[in-house]
């Protein structure tokens, strides 16, 4: 496909098949079909289409992607006006800790300038995947590393930043989660399957989201199930949840059957998000074509066989600005329990415009959402602002001297001061 005949396809999904088109229109395309030709090259196209999309303000759930594309390795971190490299493979050449200072001898307030309309959100602190793409394509970087300037060359990885999947106990009281994402479902659950006796067995549970991508709701109930109160059951609760509607048009059904049919031939994929996706399946073709429909939620009644147990007595949930998608969700679900502490910082905040679906264009790849939260009716919508933690906890350069979060939770338990 011409990249000309792609550009047109994708200004199209996102003025008919996207559900970000009762508020978020973009900017006018006519400037960039002047820019965009058959025989320009990749990178260009990229950026001119990403730049189009950036107009529409929506950050992960819009995104084109160049399939080829090599692992970047990299996650920086944005704090004021300085940039920072929050995690790097070896081989990029790039280091921990690293203060970027310029790209190509332009200093990053020129940069930001020239690429103004490349970035998607209107925080700062949210453009780490943006300024990752402009560092990826620099010949040379400029930073700062122990005191020292230096100027290196920023190679791609051979493999992406791994995410990581475990629990460790920090005493006999005190149990550890790192989940970086809601999506290995094998991994997942042999960790339930590990250490869930000893999750209702402990005073004190950390729960650590705060570089959790995202993946399918479904995979965190059981630590729900955790954060109910002694006998409590989930017909006691008074959730916080304003609804949704989808956007059912025909383009984008048979895009998410396809989807569908591709995450049932996991290996791996439980009965469970089976019948989720089979229940999903029914009502794509049962309203396709029918445009916006409220969801309705199932009228039975949720896991009514569970109750609370007294331990764990109370939760931590650790969260960050990379916590996206349903880690967003997680924490917004979390927070609302009683026995539950939010600490760190407001997660991306992706969940306006959410359950995504793709289209393949070859080389290249679009994801657009098909769901809109109606809390943005109510003015109320997440993006830009994320889930706020219970307490926050500016980051500063000397997080990567210490797990400043996790010691401010094993403080609070310690002196006993918790919700």
């Amino acid at each position: 496909m011409k990249k000309t005949a792609i550009f047109e396809d994708v200004v199209s999904i996102m003025t008919h098949d996207s559900s970000t088109i009762k508020d978020r229109k973009g900017c006018d395309p006519e400037p960039f079909r002047e820019k965009i030709t058959d025989d320009m090259t990749d990178d260009a196209f990229l950026y001119q289409v990403k730049t189009y999309l950036a107009s529409f303000g929506v950050i992960g759930h819009v995104s084109f992607r160049d399939k080829k594309a090599s692992q970047k390795g990299f996650l920086l971190r944005i704090n004021g006006q300085k940039l920072y490299v929050e995690e790097a493979n070896e081989d990029t050449g790039l280091q921990v800790g690293d203060q970027i200072l310029a790209l190509d001898g332009s200093d990053l307030d020129q940069i930001a300038s020239l690429h103004k309309d490349y970035f998607i959100s209107k925080t700062p602190e949210r453009h780490y995947r943006e300024w990752a793409e402009l560092v990826s394509q620099s010949t040379s970087v400029t930073l700062l590393r122990e005191g020292i300037e230096k100027t290196i060359k920023v190679v791609p990885s051979r493999e992406p930043i791994q995410d990581q999947i475990f629990w460790k106990r920090l005493d006999d009281e005190i149990l550890y989660l790192r989940l970086d994402n809601f999506m290995d479902e094998g991994s997942l659950g042999r960790l339930y399957q590990e250490c869930l006796p000893m999750m209702t067995e402990v005073k004190f549970f950390i729960i650590d989201v705060r570089q959790n991508g995202g993946g399918t709701d479904s995979l965190y109930i059981p630590l729900l199930h955790l954060a109910l109160e002694k006998d409590q059951g989930y017909d006691s609760l008074d959730w916080d949840d304003d609804g949704m509607e989808i956007l059912y048009t025909e383009r984008n059904v048979d895009l998410r059957l396809k989807d569908f049919e591709a995450w049932m031939q996991q290996e791996e994929i439980s009965p469970e998000t089976v019948k989720l996706l089979e229940d999903m399946k029914e009502n794509l073709i049962h309203y396709r074509g029918k445009g916006y429909v409220a969801y309705k939620e199932e009228s039975e009644e949720f896991f009514p066989e569970v109750r609370g147990g007294h331990y764990p007595e109370q939760i931590f949930i650790l969260s960050d600005i990379y916590c996206a998608s349903s880690g967003d969700n997680f924490v917004q679900m979390m927070r609302q329990f009683k026995k539950v502490t939010v600490v760190g910082r407001p997660t991306l905040g992706i969940l306006d415009y959410s359950n995504c679906c793709t289209v393949d264009y070859g080389d290249f790849c679009l994801m657009f959402p098909t769901s809109r939260c109606l809390s943005v009716d109510q003015g109320k919508g997440m993006t830009d602002q994320g889930v706020l933690p219970d307490i926050e906890i500016p980051w500063t350069p000397s997080h990567f001297e210490r797990d400043v979060d996790l010691d401010k939770c094993l403080e609070l338990i310690h002196q006993g001061t918790v919700k």
